[in-house]
Formats: C-alpha cells, structure tokens, sequence
C-alpha cells in the first residue's frame, strides 16, 4: 500500500462492505512468505504464480551468432540478419537474431514478414521476441496490426503483454495528423480486444491492455463506458483485479477513474481504485467530494477513505467531511473522522471537538486521533489519543485492537521516547494475538518504532512460536536491526530450516553490517546437510553481505559450476557483489541475473535488475527481458529498478 499506512485501520471497523483495494492489502511486517531466500529456477516468469515457463528460458547469445552475420555485409545489416533468421538452428538461435533485428528499430522494416513468420512459431519465447521487435518498427509495420490483435488471445501472457505493448507503440509513432479509416478501424479494433483483457487472469497482461489503450488514446468517454462494462460483472474476482491493475498505474489511471465516478455501474469500484492510488488521485478530489455527500452510502464511505487516503491534497472536500461527521449512520461517522484526521484541515475543528465526547468509546477514540494529527503540537490533544488507542489496544474486538495499533504507531514519531518504549512492549504483545489481523498490525507498527522496538523483539527470539514473525519484522528493518545482529546469527543454527531461511534474510537485509554471520553462513553453505533452500539462503546472505564476505569467495566461485542451476545463479550473483572489480566474473554472472530477474522472491529480482544496470553496457544481452520487467513485473520497485538498468546499460 502507498499512501498513509494508517488507512487499514479505518477501513478494518469501516465495516465488511468495504472490500476495496485498501482492505486487502494490510500493513504487513514482511510482504513475503516464510521460507527460506531462493533464487526460482530459470523457467519461473516475474511474477511465478501465473508464468508461461516455456516464454521466459535464459537465451544465450553466442559470440559469433549475428556479429558475423552483419559482419557479411556492413552495406546492409538487415539483408545479413534476415538471412541470419532463416538459417538459424533452433530457438534460442532464432531469438538472439530477432533481437539484434529489434535493435535496429524503424529500420529493420525489410524484415517485417519474418517477423510476423515468427510470431507463429511453436515456441512462445520467439513469438514474444518477435512481437517486441515488430512494435520497435513503428507506424510502418501498421501491416502486422491483425497479425498482433490475434496474439492478443494467445495462451502465453508474455506473448500477450508484448503484442498489447507493440500494438502501443505503433500508434504512439503514427504521426498523421488525418488517418485512412482502414488504418483508423484497425486502432479501433486494437481499443475492443485490449479492453476485453482488462480483466485478464494473468496481471501483467491486464496491466499492459490498460497502458496501450491510454496510448491509444481513446475519448475519456469510450474508455470509461469500456471500464464500466467491465467492472458491471459485481463479481470480485473479476473485479478487483482490474481494479489493482488500475491503482498500479497510479496518475496515469485518475482520468480514467473520474469518468468511471460518473457511472452508477463503476463509481464504487472506481473509489477502490482511486483510493488504493493514494496522494496522486488528487485530480479526483472535487468528484470524490460530490459521491461522499450524495452518494449510496457504501458509496459515500468509500469515497471518503478514497479522500482520506490522498491526504492532504482532499483538504478541499472538508466542509462534506464535516457534515457527515452529524450523520446517522456510524461508518460514515468513523469515515469522516479519519478522512479529517488524513487530511488534517483545520477548518473541522469545532465538529471534532464536538465529537470527541460522542457516546459510541470507538467514535471517540477516531476523533481524539484526528485531533491529534491535526494539532500535533497540542500536547494536551496528543495525550488524550495516545490514551484512547492504548485502550483501544485491549479491545473485545479484533478490528478495534487493530485500528489502535495502526493509529499509535501513525503517532509515533511525535511522542516520547519513553512512551515509545512502552508502546514498543504493548505492540510486541500483539504479536500473540489470535487474530492474524491483529498480529500484523502490532507488527507493522514495531517496524515504524524501528530501533525502539528492538529490544523487545530480542526477547521473543527465544519463544518458538514468535521467532519466525520476529525475524520477518527484523529484516523489514534492515540495517536498523544490527544491534541485534548476534541473536539473529543463533537463529540461523536453529534445527528449524525454515527458521533458519529466514534468519539468513534477516542478515541478507542487514548486509555489510552482518559481516560477522560469515563464518555461520559458510558452514551452512558447506553441511551436506543442508536442504537446497538453505544453501541458497546462505549464499544469497553472503552477497547482501558484499566484500566483507570475501572469505566465501573461494566456496561460492566453486559453486558457480554446480550443477543445481539456482545454487550455480545464486552463487555468480553473490561473487560479483563480493568481487565486483573481477571482470572475469561476467560471463557467468550476466546469465545467472537474467534468471535471477525472473526469481519468484521480489528481493532477488531487485537486486538482480540493480546488478545488471551496474554492470552497464556489457549486460545488452538483458536488455529484452529488463525491458518486460520495467512494464509488467508486479513490483514497482522491480519494475523501477529495471527502468534504470536499461538507462545505465543503453549509456544514458
């Protein structure tokens, strides 16, 4: 979640009729599962669940494929290439030429029939490949547009993503001021099929339907009236996953989503989107304020949350805020008065102070937190929260034992230190809570104490049951949990190997600071028996740790031969963080990072992306699959880092 991590805890007692974007994603001490760092096998595809594995296997690009090729005839590169792609002896040899023919871009039109030869192939890599390098035409390779609209319904959802994203760029380079209309049915036909995968099972095939049909450019109305049919099905697995797609695509979806607001069929799955959206719904502010005072009322609360988790920018729609604060009904109460709290306006002061004293000890509570965010210097004000949601924090009810751990800890930064201590204690508690709710709240909140919070998650290390939730809470801090770097080392001897694994991502995240885990992380590396996982746990660690792991380089360079491909991938990756001067160390680590890239764990494929944009120029042959990355992985920050990588390596 992006925007205020304190909006799960008015949606959790707004009521189960909020199901939006904000209410399922709730704060979390560590976003990944509890076992031990991998490096997925080769075949798994940047977000595994739903990969097409055959799509995404390493291409190896022999020295001598297409250089020699080209080499035959300097005048005309393309005829080479062409001939190049006809002769090639199997996959990975067709796919390596396909690139070097996208790499020409516009210029490669001569060989736009083998290309869509290509996109026929029993192979889906080499149909995605070519795809890609048709879109890299432009407008003149407007010819393959049917060719490209087919592979819209292909099985493999990287096949699909790369014709949706080629469909984009032809249009993008279809300069015309007037259009033929053949050429124009085409866009329109290209606006129908993309906007029947808005609700594609697969999210990067959703994800890239929704950018081409920006690109494409299509009236504000038409692609509302298109969202609108599609968020009419009312069933939520249809819905909200169109839903998240939309809210990952931040500012660029709010246009999009105001003219969704207009239609009684999608103003209430748009409010989720606009609220997962956060800061950058902003242009949304004036139709939220219109649906929050005269809307359906699951409507209305919803479009407060939505308010309310823009922030301060929805400081606008406060005087419908306060009104709604004298509602009858109490979720739009509770909703109002976190929305006040969010946006902090002033101008609420008098209803909000009226409030405070209300009858319902919950309603109470919300008010004296709005209170306090709004007057934060108010000593008196601030007290009277803290005193409140630590109540709240013994609450009968889970949600409210939830909300009053979120809303503390959004407090936090602007108390005591001794206050914080305490708070750190009463969070850790709700560590055993029975709810899991709850239990990740108290969680998330001891990640925002940060150092504060340390010592009391040092003495849960020792309780079987919380020392794998303790140590997923330590490495979300990262290097703030050095201090107790020495109890995280135990950790990893536990006989526990899940345990273990995650005690080694502890160090991982760490890092440098973790240097004395080496020794421990050797023996494990070393132990015959060790299960798979927990070798490449420990050899993952090593990198993370860097040069100060160089007594591992001489065990981790041999495993780079090991014929278990991940531990081979992992132990290439972690020799050039060790020893990033040793250049000898490319040919083996570029491969091993183009898996990595496509690793099950969002961890290692940041670090694979930022490795390869290190490595620069040298890393070309990753530029394909950085490429795919940068659009369709499920992780911004992924899909950021890929971005950059491919600047660092174009020398941009």
């Amino acid at each position: 979640m992006r925007h205020m991590p304190s909006i799960q805890w008015c949606v959790m007692f707004c009521g189960a009729a909020v199901i939006g974007c904000s209410n399922t994603t709730p704060p979390q001490p560590k976003p990944e599962p509890p076992k031990a760092v991998a490096v997925a096998p080769a075949e798994v595809e940047a977000t595994a669940k739903p990969a097409a594995p055959e799509a995404l296997k390493p291409v190896e690009k022999p020295a001598q494929e297409s250089a020699v090729a080209v080499s035959e005839s300097p005048v005309d590169p393309i005829a080479a290439l062409r001939r190049a792609l006809a002769a090639a002896p199997d996959e990975n040899a067709r796919v390596v030429v396909i690139d070097d023919i996208a790499e020409l871009g516009q210029r490669s039109k001569a060989a736009l029939d083998d290309l869509v030869t290509c996109t026929a192939d029993e192979d889906p890599r080499t149909r995605w490949h070519a795809a890609r390098a048709i879109g890299l035409i432009g407008e003149d390779a407007l010819s393959a547009m049917p060719t490209l609209l087919k592979l819209l319904g292909d099985s493999d959802p990287i096949v699909v993503t790369q014709s949706a994203a080629a469909i984009g760029l032809i249009r993008e380079d279809d300069g015309r001021e007037s259009i033929p209309a053949a050429d124009a049915q085409l866009y329109a036909n290209a606006v129908e099929s993309l906007s029947a995968s808005m609700t594609h099972s697969d999210p990067r095939v959703r994800r890239a339907a929704m950018r081409t049909l920006r690109r494409l450019n299509p009236a504000a109305e038409q692609l509302a009236a298109l969202l609108s049919s599609q968020l009419s099905d009312g069933d939520p697995s249809v819905v909200m996953p169109a839903l998240h797609t939309l809210a990952d695509l931040d500012a660029e979806a709010v246009p999009v989503l105001i003219e969704a607001l207009k239609s009684p069929k999608s103003r209430y799955w748009a409010t989720l989107a606009l609220t997962e959206i956060g800061p950058e719904a902003a242009p949304a502010v004036e139709s939220l304020s219109q649906l929050a005072a005269e809307g359906e009322t699951e409507e209305r609360m919803q479009a407060l949350l939505a308010l309310a988790a823009i922030g301060e920018k929805a400081a606008p729609a406060a005087a419908v805020m306060a009104k709604t604060l004298d509602a009858d009904d109490n979720a739009l109460r509770f909703a109002a008065a976190f929305a006040l709290g969010s946006v902090r306006s002033t101008d609420a002061d008098a209803v909000l102070e009226k409030a405070s004293g209300d009858s319902d000890p919950f309603l109470a509570e919300v008010v004296a937190w709005a209170r306090a965010r709004i007057h934060p210097e108010d000593k008196a004000l601030v007290d009277e929260a803290v005193k409140r949601l630590r109540v709240g924090l013994h609450s009968e009810r889970a949600n409210e034992r939830t909300a009053a751990a979120s809303g503390l800890s959004d407090m936090a930064a602007t108390l005591d230190e001794s206050v914080r201590s305490e708070l750190a204690n009463e969070f850790a508690d709700l560590l055993s809570d029975p709810d899991p709710n709850v239990g990740l709240s108290g969680g998330a909140a001891l990640i925002r104490l940060g150092a504060t919070a340390l010592e009391p998650l040092r003495g849960r290390l020792s309780d079987p049951v919380l020392r794998g939730p303790v140590l997923e809470i330590l490495a979300a801090m990262g290097p703030t949990a050095k201090p107790v770097v020495d109890d995280v080392i135990k950790a990893l001897e536990d006989s526990d190997p899940i345990i273990q694994g995650e005690a080694a991502v502890t160090i991982a995240t760490i890092g440098p600071d973790a240097a004395a885990a080496v020794p421990t992380l050797l023996k494990i590396l070393n132990s015959g028996e060790t299960a798979a996982d927990g070798r490449y746990s420990a050899a993952y660690a090593l990198g993370r740790i860097g040069p100060a792991a160089q007594s591992a380089a001489e065990t981790l360079r041999s495993l780079t031969a090991s014929p278990d491909e991940v531990l081979a991938t992992v132990a290439a990756w972690s020799m050039l963080k060790i020893t990033p001067e040793d250049k000898t160390l490319l040919d083996q680590a570029i491969p091993a990072l183009r898996k990595a890239i496509r690793a099950d764990r969002e961890l290692v494929r940041l670090e694979a992306a930022v490795s390869l944009g290190d490595i620069g120029p040298a890393a070309a042959s990753a530029i394909p699959i950085l490429e795919l990355v940068s659009e369709e992985d499920s992780s911004r920050q992924v899909r950021n880092a890929a971005g950059i990588a491919l600047k660092k390596i174009r020398g941009r």
